[in-house]
Parts: C-alpha cells; structure tokens; sequence
C-alpha cells in the first residue's frame, strides 16, 4: 500500500486514534482522495459491527494558497444505515495545485455512543 500511495503521489495521514483498539461500533474505515483534472474524487467505507446503527460522514476539501495557507473548496456530508457501506463524492476543483481532504466519519451504536473516525489525505493535480 505504501509503494502505491508513493507512486500516485496520495499522502494519507492518521492519528493513532483512528486505529486505536476502543472502537466498538465499527471494525474501522478505509479513505481514499485523489485530485484530478476532472475532480476531487473521494470514497470511504466503513465495517460496523453487530451494534451499529448509523454512519454519518463529512468530507471537507481545501485548497492550499501561498505555500502555508488552506482555502475551502467545499463540504460533503452523508450517512447510511448499511452495515459495510461506501460512500463516493466528486468535488468540482479550482485548477492545479495542492488539495487536502479531511475526512470525519462518526458511527453511532445501538447504545447510543460514537465511535470517531478522522483522516486527512493530500494529493496534487
């Protein structure tokens, strides 16, 4: 996996809570984002566990400016009540350059809890 980010020029980034062992509701998340001519494509998807009842995801993309600064390109949201699910969005993109997408994926349980789950991946076009 490390050698097919590293040739599609796709960094990903995640906090060690994201893979951490507390999660209950779900069995963990897979996100991916690539910057196209043709757009911000993004896809996750998601393993629940016997007590899932809900994932809502919320997608934001942003576009750097002046080497150090970010500028949102826009916002995605959208849940589903499916088990295993996958969610995909196409974000019309401002040009070339250097975009980052923050992914924030929550997973509600029949106890009534969350499980949070955030990743954000880089990518130039």
């Amino acid at each position: 996996m490390i050698v097919v980010l590293s040739m599609t020029g796709v960094t990903a980034f995640a906090s060690s809570d994201s893979l951490s062992p507390r999660l209950s509701h779900t069995d963990g998340a897979n996100f991916r984002f690539s910057a196209t001519e043709s757009g911000g494509h993004i896809d996750a998807t998601y393993y629940g566990y016997d007590s899932f009842v809900r994932a809502d995801l919320t997608v934001k993309v942003e576009k750097r400016f002046l080497l150090v600064f970010w500028s949102e390109v826009g916002t995605w949201s959208a849940s589903s009540s499916d088990v295993y699910g996958m969610f995909s969005h196409v974000f019309t993109l401002n040009g070339s350059g250097m975009y980052r997408a923050t992914f924030t994926l929550t997973i509600t349980g029949s106890d009534g809890t969350t499980d949070v789950i955030s990743m954000e991946i880089k990518s130039e076009c």
